[in-house]
């Protein structure tokens, strides 16, 4: 009783607030929103109580279509998202505003990089920031970090074989600087993006293009240049905007407050599965620890997934979403034969998060229909491989190693030993392979020649806009689109509802928590530390597995 009564309480059983007619939505918009937040109990008692980009873009959709609620305030704060999470959430905002209703922003930032936060912030109706905010829209930055030059003072042979100019995954790991063809790719990225912020700023804020670009290249404005400038409409404190609109006595229902009292939507029998590929796609099964924020894709799980939702006679179609820079080639044929099983038999739909890259984007490939968001990081086709020999690293530290073997290959696994000339010889033959079966899973998913993908493939990144108009993805458009393609393509109207459920299943509470026990509390690295762990994570060091693995993390700013 105890345990039932806890959980009705954290699902907000307890919240006596009513929603009445003219009501105003207060919602805070900040920090980190994760693919899908765990559901189960065990979570919840650890703490857990974010919200995931699900959570927060059903709430918004369901604002906009509550007759009950007449605006809303959205208070903007720093985020940890990617392009692609920003541009689905400002979608929704800009839903909301354009059904009719009131909405007002409240960017509420300090000084540094707050172009992410803007971009969202500016699909309001109105925008305000208040007195002491620093509002720094600065433009788009990436950094990369390679580790060329730190082999050689520790003694590392460190080998890297790819298949492209632009599979630049390994490119941290065995050079010293950026290659042409990284720069090129890295600015195209960039230019894109950069493209698709001043676009929609200018819209938003009925500005040139050009005054836009001009106003960002001039840096911090105060808060005075901002209301002059026209990117914002007011210097305000929240406690004003609150008083405008509900006055003095009045509150604003807050989005916790709203959830617990949304009306239950007429379903009209429908029913779509959303299953979640978030992570390194690795073999086995799926990895989603309760203490931390890693998670794989694994193949066993997909497989099993699928196979389930193919059985469930109640489940008319699938919503792939995929936010994966790839990882193991293995994996992601055997996540893709999955796919295929389960598309024959009822209609399969891809929806990209901020990555789907590499390994992310084969096991998209063969969808029934692939949508992307314009900031999404995608195609990537192409394999890597990385070795190191620790051998002269070992000596140093006064550790010597002594290897015997039988079999010319099998030193190819050590990591006491290079490749040598026969042996990098028969790795690319293999990688050679992997990554024409590659080409061969896209070709035939998007109805292309396989000389059509060799020449968006060779490992080159693109976003969601560039990879629409190459022919890699059909249409931009964000997981709400997705459901909806889904249900047109059951029959259903666009705008008929249908009940979401969402997968794999949460692990069972005694599983979890033996997971949470065994899981090591790690301190906080400094940020761009632990974009190189993430990064050395990616690859199988023990035995060079080939990889479809994205270039080095990227993340624009």
């Amino acid at each position: 009783m105890l345990i039932v009564g806890a959980w009705w309480f954290l699902l907000g059983g307890g919240s006596g607030v009513s929603i009445d007619d003219g009501s105003h939505l207060f919602v805070d918009i900040g920090g980190v929103y994760q693919e899908r937040t765990p559901d189960d109990l065990v979570s919840r008692l650890a703490g857990d109580d974010s919200q995931s980009l699900a959570d927060l873009l059903f709430l918004l959709r369901g604002a906009r279509d509550d007759t009950r609620v007449d605006g809303m305030v959205v208070r903007i704060r720093g985020l940890q998202i990617g392009w692609a999470k920003a541009q689905e959430i400002r979608s929704a905002l800009a839903e909301f505003r354009a059904s009719g209703k009131r909405m007002v922003a409240y960017l509420e930032c300090e000084f540094g990089n707050s172009t992410l936060e803007y971009f969202i912030a500016s699909a309001a109706g109105e925008l305000f920031v208040p007195p002491a905010g620093q509002l720094l829209i600065g433009g788009l930055l990436a950094e990369y970090v390679f580790l060329g030059g730190v082999w050689e003072k520790l003694d590392v042979d460190m080998q890297v074989v790819k298949i492209g100019d632009f599979k630049t995954a390994g490119d941290m790991f065995d050079r010293k600087s950026m290659s042409a063809a990284h720069r090129e790719m890295a600015d195209s990225l960039l230019d894109s993006l950069y493209a698709q912020f001043i676009s929609a700023v200018a819209n938003a804020r009925d500005l040139e293009e050009p005054t836009v670009r001009a106003l960002v290249d001039r840096g911090p404005l105060r808060v005075d240049e901002l209301k002059a400038a026209g990117l914002v409409d007011g210097v305000r404190f929240l406690d004003e905007i609150k008083h405008d609109l509900v006055g003095a006595e009045g509150a604003f229902v807050r989005a916790d407050e709203f959830e617990a009292r949304r009306r239950p939507a007429v379903v009209s029998g429908g029913r779509v599965a959303v299953v979640y590929g978030v992570g390194m796609i690795t073999t086995g099964e799926s990895a989603d620890d309760v203490l931390s924020d890693e998670s794989s894709v694994g193949a066993d799980t997909l497989r099993e997934t699928f196979e389930e939702i193919a059985d469930d006679e109640t489940i008319d179609a699938i919503v792939f979403r995929i936010d994966s820079p790839g990882g193991s080639a293995l994996a992601s044929d055997l996540i893709w034969r999955a796919t295929q099983q389960v598309r024959s038999v009822k209609p399969l739909i891809v929806s990209m998060s901020d990555v789907a890259g590499s390994g992310g984007y084969y096991v998209a490939a063969g969808a029934s229909e692939i949508f992307a968001a314009p900031g999404t990081l995608t195609g990537s086709i192409g394999v890597v491989l990385a070795k190191p020999n620790i051998r002269g690293l070992l000596a140093k530290i006064g550790i010597e190693t002594a290897t015997l073997q039988r079999g010319d290959a099998a030193g190819m696994a050590s990591l006491t030993q290079s490749f040598d000339e026969g042996a990098l010889a028969r790795v690319r033959g293999s990688m050679d392979e992997v990554y024409a079966l590659f080409v061969d899973r896209v070709a035939s998913g998007r109805s292309m020649e396989a000389e059509q993908v060799d020449a968006v493939g060779r490992g080159r990144v693109w976003t969601g806009e560039q990879a629409r108009d190459n022919g890699l993805v059909d249409r931009l458009g964000g997981m709400l689109d997705a459901i909806d393609a889904a249900k047109l393509a059951i029959g259903l109207d666009a705008e008929e509802k249908v009940e979401v459920v969402f997968y794999p299943r949460s692990r069972g509470v005694f599983e979890r928590i033996a997971d949470a026990l065994a899981t090591r509390v790690a301190t906080r690295a400094p940020e761009w530390l632990g974009r190189i762990r993430g990064a050395l994570s990616a690859f199988d060091w023990p035995d060079g597995s080939i990889l479809t693995l994205m270039p080095q993390i990227i993340e624009i700013r």
